[in-house]
């Protein structure tokens, strides 16, 4: 379920409706949104140590399955919020369900799942602001509209 925001943005693209950013540059802005969720998920879980509900190990804070969840979710919104609200509101739910079903499934506290929710998030909102400069200045390709908020 982690992944289905993710699936949609592909689908859509695969059925033609296009979201506000070519194709390309969606696959790269979310790219960059991953590298920054990953990378903020495993050293805050390496720093804090938090033991799991379930006791299996200390890996608990915060949550990568809801990080990854909401990083796509609001990719989904981003790209789709012109052509149906609803389309965005899907990909927040599937993204709480995943959060809740991690709470029910004793893997993880809800300050895990709520701060693993504002990671995704905020990756996904980073990665916007960045993605024009990567093609600039990494990539060497113009930073063609609309990429931005």
């Amino acid at each position: 379920m982690q992944w289905s925001p993710a699936v949609a943005v592909i689908g859509l693209n695969a059925a033609g409706i296009r979201g506000r950013n070519s194709f390309g540059n969606e696959l790269l802005i979310y790219g960059v949104s991953t590298t920054l969720m990953a990378g903020t998920v495993y050293s805050l879980k390496h720093c804090i140590n938090e033991r799991r509900p379930d006791g299996s190990n200390a890996q608990s804070f915060p949550s990568g399955h809801t990080a990854t969840a909401f990083a796509a979710a609001e990719w989904l919104r981003t790209e789709y919020h012109d052509r149906s609200p609803w389309i965005g509101v899907a990909g927040y739910l599937a993204a709480t369900a995943t959060g809740v079903l991690r709470m029910f499934n004793n893997r993880h506290w809800i300050s895990d799942v709520v701060s693993g929710a504002a990671v995704g998030f905020l990756c996904t909102r980073a990665a916007y602001c960045i993605t024009p400069w990567i093609k600039r200045k990494v990539l060497r390709k113009s930073a063609k509209q609309p990429i931005g908020f």
